[in-house]
């Protein structure tokens, strides 16, 4: 009795066991997944190369005309028989995206299995991007609402007075960055527009600091890329303090870096939750923003970890080629468009480098330093995993001034703030220099930072300077800032008139030619021809930081070098 009891025991465990495979495997197979689909072609494809204005937008053309840069088969739409017949096995598109030629949907692994078969499909590189169905409730959204702009224009930035009052709690932070300099040229961000990545922008058309936003239209558009729809106005309040760091503008109060660009902005990132999507959803964002022309994206994000652990990343692989929204970023910056990202917020850290996309070699990846200009701990260090030099340039990302809720002001920290500060300062430089192509504008950014010519992987190239970058691009110089036509004998002392109060702009040389590779003796005479300062150099190259002689103090000085090859026998120097 004991045995044939046991038996029937054995035989009851065996059928639940048997029962509780078949349910997981049913529920595996009926569990929705979003995947990367890649196909291996554009195969009937319409749309030709030849006649790019049926899919890019004339802004986007220009731009790519301006700086001389091909359309190619890249920016050509996907298949849309493919896309119809992945629709067709039962699977729902979240996104489509041209340049990495595939879709992201949203299936089961019965419907994945199908998909897999299909001839255009590149089966073994499909990928899963988040283990669960995006939901209402997950996204915390409120009741959605678009947004009125008006069609008048104001110049409300008449009779602004360029000093601490009229910057508000905002004033240090543009003026580490010469940014008040930049406004007092009339450099505002007038033309620039720009698309804002982050993770909503919450209530930002309800408050008086934005006012001028959608009074003179400048908003271009929105969407909401998690959700794939318009609003964006309901979400996370990240997108807003972030965006006021370069638009806002309320005399007296807060004052952005760039507060007359227009904007796209949109919604890539979930707040709630953190997976590979929304990789893809930076992507479908970029893809958006070039087609619809813009100069510039400002993208506050970082991608490292996810709650999927087998898809996150490897230190290894911040190397500028390997990561979703890194490759993403690259594309862009390859269209032409100056993408400005935050180096990430890892510092101190077990991870501690930079996070995807601020890897990306084409790009500005931004770090964090105090009101002191000296560095802040959690700002992400470099250097990519191929060796090169990140961050590139940093801003105030400690304690700064972001705009509120309820229309106050209040201190925020994180190089999710020193990014869009930046950013802002590039758009007034491009317009400043409409001439110059996206890869002039980030080379001349870089050489813009304080210790360019001694990067390191805490504060790259420096503190940015848009007095500096502002005077090695003007039309006198060249692509590499040594002046065009300058003789080979002669040499040229910048900026002339130097400020010291301005830290972020020291002192500089560009040598001719003939100078290049020798070993000068520079030296200082005041008023009363009374030597002050020297310095010796090394094997000089296109030009010198002179770094001693940063601290003179007020006055007017001659600065001689030595061999002097050219008919000028000294320079003269003004510090104010």
């Amino acid at each position: 009795m004991k045995t044939s009891h046991l038996k029937l025991t054995r035989t009851k465990y065996q059928f639940l066991v048997a029962f509780m495979l078949i349910a997981f495997t049913t529920v595996a197979q009926t569990q929705e997944m979003y995947y990367f689909i890649p196909f291996k072609d554009k195969q009937g494809v319409t749309y030709s190369v030849a006649e790019p204005q049926n899919f890019l937008s004339k802004k986007a053309l220009d731009r790519r005309k301006k700086q001389n840069i091909e359309v190619s088969l890249e920016d050509l739409p996907v298949s849309a028989n493919y896309v119809t017949q992945i629709r067709t096995q039962g699977a729902k598109i979240h996104q489509i995206t041209k340049w990495f030629n595939g879709v992201v949907i949203l299936c089961n692994e019965t419907v994945l299995g199908q998909i897999k078969t299909l001839n255009f499909v590149k089966a073994d590189e499909v990928k899963m991007v988040k283990s669960k169905p995006i939901t209402e409730s997950e996204t915390q959204k409120a009741s959605k609402r678009t947004y009125k702009s008006s069609k008048k224009t104001t110049d409300f930035t008449k009779g602004f007075g360029f000093d601490k009052n009229d910057y508000g709690y905002s004033y240090t932070q543009n003026q580490m960055l010469g940014v008040d300099e930049m406004h007092k040229k009339g450099f505002w961000g007038d033309g620039m527009v720009m698309a804002v990545f982050d993770s909503g922008f919450s209530n930002a058309d309800k408050q008086t600091y934005f006012k001028h936003l959608f009074e003179n239209g400048q908003i271009l558009d929105t969407y909401d890329f998690v959700m794939n729809e318009k609003s964006v106005f309901e979400d996370d309040d990240h997108g807003r303090m972030v965006l006021s760091c370069i638009a806002a503008y309320e005399k007296g109060k807060i004052v952005g870096t760039a507060p007359k660009a227009q904007f796209y902005l949109f919604r890539t990132e979930d707040a709630s939750t953190e997976y590979m999507i929304e990789e893809y959803n930076w992507l479908a964002a970029a893809e958006r923003a070039d087609s619809l022309g813009v100069d510039m994206i400002s993208s506050s994000l970082g991608y490292n970890s996810f709650d999927d652990k087998n898809t996150s990343y490897k230190t290894e692989q911040m190397d500028g080629k390997t990561c979703i929204a890194t490759r993403a970023a690259e594309i862009a910056a390859q269209k032409g468009i100056v993408v400005v990202s935050s180096a990430g917020n890892e510092g101190g850290s077990a991870w501690n480098i930079i996070s995807s996309p601020a890897d990306a070699a084409s790009i500005l990846s931004i770090g964090a330093v105090n009101s002191r200009g000296s560095i802040v701990y959690f700002s992400s260090r470099g250097y990519t995993a191929d060796g090169r030099v990140k961050p590139d340039v940093l801003a105030m990302g400690s304690s700064a001034t972001v705009g509120g809720d309820d229309s106050e002001v209040s201190y925020s920290s994180g190089t999710s703030f020193s990014c869009p500060i930046t950013a802002g300062l590039v758009a007034g430089f491009w317009q400043a220099n409409p001439q110059l192509t996206a890869k002039q504008v980030v080379e001349y950014i870089r050489k813009s930072g304080n210790q360019y010519t001694k990067p390191d992987n805490t504060y790259g190239y420096g503190i940015v300077s848009f007095v500096r970058a502002d005077y090695l691009a003007k039309k006198e110089t060249t692509t590499d800032g040594i002046m065009t036509g300058q003789n080979p004998n002669e040499f040229k002392l910048y900026p002339n008139p130097y400020k010291p109060e301005n830290k972020e702009t020291i002192p500089a040389i560009a040598w001719g030619a003939n100078y290049r590779g020798k070993d000068i003796e520079v030296k200082v005479y005041d008023s009363k021809s009374k030597l002050i300062a020297q310095t010796r150099l090394k094997q000089v190259g296109k030009e010198t930081i002179l770094e001693d002689f940063k601290n003179l103090p007020r006055g007017e000085y001659i600065l001689t070098v030595s061999p002097n090859l050219s008919q000028q026998p000294s320079l003269r120097l003004v510090v104010e």
